[in-house]
């Protein structure tokens, strides 16, 4: 790394922001310094203390082979197989009834399966298995965003408040956080990231599926297809913790909590994130795991790295987040992919992999295709078998969030020794620090009632008081 004289004013300028940014509070990283693919910089507050290669235009913290990557098919996630692949038919769920194991014949004692831990789950995913609830509509739901429009029909330009496209950008991620996102980036929307067709089976036909395209400019849900005109090529990708203490419980069904509540927040703010873009006079689509790729999304849009685990690792929280997006045409501008040592790291780790309960996490090597037709092969990087993960435990399990390095507190010393070892780029001593984070008894099931028993204060959605 060298430069480490660069000033403020031409971080921003580097970073595509303008100096007119400082003024609406947005808080400037402590620059490190630069490196052939960007700049490197470090901040507690949006980074969680790790250092992170903000990359520079054209870069990207993965790669790809544009011959053989295609638009998946929304009919070949897992979630979709379950319901017309006869493979998926055999599957433990449908001959095993844990909620009769656990609440009936176990009479709601069950360890870590209580009617407490039970009732907890199941209130968590309110709005997320709402069918009532407009969570993904493409139109506008609010009859107060209706009269917006009706009156002032024309797109809002932040020039009639004096603001840049990137102050208006930064309005929009303010409004994300505010209605409940933990973090938020944006990128220009890579088609091949949209699923290419949408599954939407019928009783008669249990494998159909219309095509999603984006080749005019219509916006439609239609029984033929899905339309998504051409202009909407930003995404604005959101991610929502999961409670630290909660997802410590895996596989119990705090763990099961802690992902239904971030699916019921997921439908609440990317609702409402798109009703507000709407009210600006822009068009966006909302949508949870639906429309595309949701990782990917996030890899573009700079908020993390693909870890051995597939998940999207965050500096801040690791990969113990879900994640949302809203498509727009509003012309924002865009975040840097960043790096921040997490392939290096996950390379030597492999403490996900060996405490997966299921064995769905390789121990080997990327490669360029996986095993699992559930995969979309093409890209360089370790494939999870999922239908092993899906299986294991009702699809209950979150020990590769909850045994992951980056998983940790803000306040862990261990944490802390970890940033210093990514920091300097040293695989053996990463090793090092994994056996000693066994060691001080992280990645370890913590109890059910350990939870119950802790403060309110402790149990909340914020990393820094677990």
């Amino acid at each position: 790394m060298t430069d480490r004289s660069l000033n403020r004013r031409k971080f921003l300028q580097l970073a595509g922001l303008s100096t007119a940014a400082l003024s609406i509070g947005i808080t400037v990283p402590k620059l490190v310094g630069r490196t052939a693919n960007g700049l490197v910089v470090e901040s507690e507050e949006e980074y969680g203390g790790f250092l992170v290669e903000k990359m520079n235009a054209g870069k990207l913290p993965y790669r790809y082979d544009p011959q053989v990557l295609k638009a998946m098919n929304e009919k070949m996630t897992m979630f979709s197989r379950n319901v017309w692949d006869p493979a998926r038919q055999k599957r433990p769920e449908l001959t095993e009834d844990l909620f009769h194991e656990n609440l009936i014949k176990g009479k709601g004692k069950v360890p870590n399966q209580t009617r407490l831990d039970y009732a907890f789950m199941a209130a968590s995913w309110t709005v997320a298995g709402n069918r009532d609830y407009p969570s993904y509509k493409w139109d506008v739901q609010s009859g107060m965003i209706r009269m917006l429009q009706r009156e002032v029909p024309q797109a809002w330009d932040p020039k009639d408040l004096d603001m840049s496209w990137e102050e208006a950008s930064l309005a929009v991620k303010h409004a994300a956080l505010f209605y409940g996102a933990s973090l938020c980036g944006m990128a220009v929307l890579n088609p091949l990231w949209l699923y290419s067709h949408r599954y939407s089976p019928t009783r008669e036909n249990k494998e159909q599926t219309i095509p999603i395209l984006s080749e005019s400019e219509r916006l439609e849900q239609a029984d033929d297809a899905w339309y998504i005109p051409k202009s909407m090529n930003r995404v604005i990708v959101l991610a929502f913790e999961e409670d630290y203490n909660a997802i410590a419980n895996s596989p119990g069904r705090l763990a099961s909590a802690a992902t239904g509540n971030g699916y019921s927040r997921m439908a609440v703010t990317a609702f409402t994130l798109a009703e507000f873009i709407r009210g600006l006079g822009y068009r966006a689509i909302p949508a949870g795991n639906g429309v595309g790729l949701s990782i990917p999304m996030a890899l573009d849009a700079g908020l993390g790295e693909l870890g051995r685990n597939g998940l999207l690792v965050t500096p801040k929280y690791g990969p113990r987040v879900r994640l949302a997006k809203v498509i727009t045409d509003m012309p924002l501008t865009v975040d840097a992919p960043i790096s921040f040592g997490v392939t290096e790291f996950c390379k030597n780790c492999m403490v996900c992999a060996e405490q997966c309960p299921s064995g769905a996490i390789p121990k080997g090597d990327l490669t360029w295709k996986g095993k699992s037709p559930s995969n979309n092969h093409g890209v360089y990087k370790w494939y999870v078998e999922q239908e092993k993960c899906y299986d294991f435990n009702g699809f209950s399990c979150s020990s590769c969030k909850m045994t992951c390095p980056f998983n940790k507190p803000n306040n862990s010393w261990l944490h802390r020794l970890i940033r210093q070892v990514i920091r300097k780029r040293i695989g053996v001593a990463d090793k090092i620090m994994v056996t000693l984070d066994k060691a001080g008894g992280y990645g370890r099931q913590v109890p059910a009632s350990r939870f119950w028993k802790k403060s309110g204060r402790a149990s909340i959605t914020a990393r820094e008081q677990a």
